[in-house]
């Protein structure tokens, strides 16, 4: 049965092997996408070459697109993740409505789908918010590139919750809550006031939903 060990000692070193390759890959793709935050943050993304993000993350420009096909996917990093965590909770719901299961992703924090709630955002994670808002409102590429993949969100969500009408009126509320947020870090204001703005119009689109697709989803 020498055979069999061997194979099996074959195939560990295989796993193993294939683990640290993807550890490796996933930390050179977050170095990547530090640097490049940083430099946004500090010189405007406008402002910014992928050869100068190579150099910070001390990579090869081939590598910076291996892993980020444009410069806006540095800046939008984040919104695959949020997109997916939308839809899994979609997919896993139990009896709540569609409306419902995304309720609280919306409006219980500053950030889409994230952990952090609202009471638990510090001075230093406003500013941090408020700064890189400030980057996408300066560039006329991410304003388009934001809307755009809003839009894209719009296949996915119908095909998670089986309505297309009813995940094209989510993508608008969805709109409608970036634009609160953006507009209350840009005007300065507090994290509760931007909770209220965003829990109040945000909620009465959402309660529209609910009262538009009651029964159906």
């Amino acid at each position: 049965m020498g055979w069999l060990k061997n194979f099996h000692d074959d195939k560990i070193s295989i796993m193993v092997n294939d683990g640290l390759r993807a550890r490796k890959r996933a930390e050179t793709r977050h170095r990547i996408s530090d640097r490049a935050t940083r430099l946004f943050e500090r010189d405007g993304f406008e402002n910014v070459t992928l050869a100068q993000v190579a150099e910070a993350a001390d990579v090869s420009v081939k590598t910076v697109t291996n892993y980020f096909r444009a410069k806006e996917d540095l800046f939008f990093d984040a919104e695959p993740a949020i997109l997916q965590a939308l839809v899994d909770a979609l997919r896993h719901r139990a009896s709540a409505s569609v409306t419902a299961t995304l309720r609280p992703l919306i409006l219980d924090g500053p950030l889409l789908a994230a952990p952090c709630p609202w009471s638990g955002v510090d001075a230093d994670t406003w500013n941090a918010m408020r700064v890189w808002a400030r980057c996408e409102d300066d560039s006329p590429t991410l304003r388009t590139g934001r809307a755009a993949i809003l839009q894209s969100w719009l296949d996915p969500l119908a095909a998670a919750s089986g309505s297309a009408p009813w995940a094209a009126l989510m993508v608008g509320a969805l709109i409608l809550r970036h634009d609160l947020l953006q507009q209350g870090l840009l005007g300065e204001a507090e994290p509760a006031e931007v909770e209220r703005r965003i829990r109040d119009v945000a909620g009465q689109a959402l309660e529209a939903l609910e009262r538009g697709f009651s029964g159906m989803l």
